[in-house]
């Protein structure tokens, strides 16, 4: 009888088949025991490469790119890289459509008409659009004050029941952001918005997790990344930098000017004695400049990594960025914020002038006089325009949606486009999908999937229905990609390395194998698609919907070795699911 534990085990050949030399392949099936599979697993599993080229290895334009790929090979490579897989039929209908048509019109996703997302994030989500003030109100109600010295039993235990309701309406908040994620990305007709709007999700990473960002996410997926993703860089990246969840995300909201040397001095003058002025108790509460902003302004947002800037650059950025905050729009600080008390007002950008420094700086070569709220948007708007910026984006971008080492001439290519067109992102994207490069051979399926591009792609190509997210959720966490909850600024990284460990694909095979057969959590695979029928049959119709460029020689012959007449649909299915060839793309 096959079981989960047998699927396993047909997937680790399936794997090993592409990874491994011929030699520890014919060990590893000879002796089928627990020990020997850890030890083949500690080899390591390299990227799930075609056979046709390696994921590491830079294509080059001047080598020959025969034999060309056929019509359904690059409709099934654009539907992995501007959407999240084919859902079912899609691949004949934009083959009927034409590929370009298909293409063109995702460049422009306000031209598609979207009903079903419109509707359910208006029915369901409905926290992703709201002010942000609007959220602190209705999801973070404020807590009872204390009316005794120390406050009574009864007056604690009324406080934890208003700690567990804000946990409980916190909880509303984070999960409707991931939600929404998930619903748009498998179900949205914009399927190319999605895949861009996720890569700038990670560009510009915050993390739900960080004090206030549990309520700020949400209108930063609407007012910055989706609102500005098919604009100009220049205004995406000013729009981040005025946003409340990038400033407490990365601290800004409490970065001062640092104290002068006479202030410094006065501290130290009183730093023994019992009595205070006021002036230096308030000099004693300065939280000083704080530089986490301005270093990843530069490192991951612009310039990026060992671009000729100096620790005395990021210094002097932070110095100019002093002041930029958030606070009630009606200027009441953050004390109503912290109780809930404003009935109308938005909590949003506020520049301080207490906060910010006003005297001359030196950044990047240049000298700046003076300061004030204009000499940041100057030198945001200036780091957006910058040579290295158009390189560090355009990049990544090819990376993203092409080869993890995109040639250099496409990259040099693209950044020139990102220069003459001031940043216009739109036609960045169309430089990358329309190049030469993008259906060369040895750039088709040589990415490996992300764990929240794989769950998605598996979700799409099934066509399964979902009534709830936890399933999904656990799944990404086990994966190791949790939505909006990545600890580090950098970002989920979307190259192959970063994915490739041994004991994070058990989980992916432990999806593919539940997803098909409708274990998961709120998730059910149409039966018509666990319709049964004759092994080879069975094969056939699984292989044109799951994997429309085809299942490799390798792949195929172990499935027919291993499964042979002994599998039903539903196994059939999870071990095409969790085989290399759908994790690449």
């Amino acid at each position: 009888m096959f079981t989960h534990r047998s699927a396993y085990w047909v997937l680790f050949l399936i794997t090993l088949s592409l990874l491994l030399p011929n030699d520890v392949q014919a060990q590893a099936t000879a002796d089928d025991d627990e020990e020997q599979r850890r030890r083949i697993l500690e080899l390591g599993l390299g990227a799930p490469g075609s056979g046709s080229s390696s994921p590491d290895k830079q294509a080059n334009p001047e080598e020959p790119m025969t034999p060309m790929l056929t019509e359904r090979e690059k409709v099934a490579h654009v539907l992995n890289r501007m959407a999240f897989g084919p859902r079912p039929g899609q691949v004949d209908q934009v083959l009927e459509m034409g590929l370009e048509s298909w293409m063109r019109s995702q460049l422009d996703p306000a031209s598609i008409d979207n009903p079903y997302i419109d509707q359910i994030m208006q029915s369901e989500y409905s926290t992703v659009g709201m002010s942000n003030g609007d959220l602190f109100r209705k999801y973070r109600p404020p807590y009872t004050p204390y009316k005794n010295k120390p406050p009574t039993k009864k007056e604690l235990e009324k406080r934890r029941e208003e700690q567990r309701e804000r946990r409980r309406l916190e909880g509303i908040v984070k999960n409707e952001l991931r939600g929404s994620v998930y619903h748009r990305a498998i179900y949205s007709e914009r399927q190319f918005e999605e895949v861009i709007v996720a890569f700038w999700r990670e560009h510009f990473s915050i993390d739900q997790g960080k004090d206030d960002v549990a309520y700020l996410a949400n209108n930063w997926e609407e007012e910055v990344l989706r609102k500005y993703a098919f604009g100009k860089f220049e205004h995406m990246l000013l729009a981040s930098a005025r946003h409340p969840a990038m400033l407490v995300y990365l601290d800004n909201i409490i970065s001062q000017k640092p104290l002068t040397e006479r202030e410094v001095k006065m501290l130290e003058r009183y730093e023994d004695r019992e009595y205070k002025p006021r002036s230096v108790l308030a000099l004693q509460r300065h939280r000083g400049l704080n530089e986490n902003y301005a270093r990843e302004l530069m490192e991951l947002h612009t310039l990026g990594v060992d671009r000729e800037y100096t620790q005395r650059d990021v210094t002097e950025l932070a110095r100019v960025l002093t002041g930029w905050s958030a606070g009630w729009a009606d200027g009441s600080g953050n004390e109503k914020m912290k109780d809930g008390e404003k009935k109308s007002s938005d909590y949003t950008f506020r520049f301080k002038p207490d906060f910010h420094d006003t005297r001359n700086k030196y950044l990047l070569g240049r000298s700046l006089r003076g300061g004030g709220e204009d000499q940041g948007i100057t030198v945001i708007r200036g780091l957006a325009k910058h040579r290295y910026t158009a390189d560090y984006i355009s990049r990544k971008l090819c990376a993203y949606l092409l080869r993890d080492e995109p040639s250099e001439a496409l990259v040099k290519h693209v950044a020139g486009v990102y220069r003459k067109t001031g940043g216009d992102l739109p036609k960045v994207y169309e430089a990358i999908i329309f190049s030469d490069d993008f259906f060369y051979r040895q750039n088709h399926r040589v990415k490996f999937k992300t764990p929240f591009e794989y769950v998605v792609s598996s979700l799409r190509v099934t066509g399964a229905e979902v009534s709830n997210f936890n399933g999904i959720d656990r799944a990404l966490n086990l994966m190791g990609q949790p939505t909006y909850r990545c600890p580090d600024p950098t970002g989920w990284y979307d190259s192959a390395e970063s994915w490739l460990d041994p004991g994070v694909l058990v989980y992916r095979w432990t999806f593919a194998l539940d997803l098909a057969s409708n274990r998961l959590d709120g998730v059910r695979v149409p039966e018509a698609m666990l319709a049964n029928l004759p092994a080879k049959e069975l094969k056939a119709k699984l292989e044109k919907q799951v994997v429309p460029a085809g299942l490799s020689e390798r792949t195929s012959t172990i499935i027919d070795n291993t499964l042979g007449n002994r599998v039903g649909a539903s196994e059939m299915l999870g071990v095409i699911l969790g085989s290399p060839d759908f994790q690449q793309q």
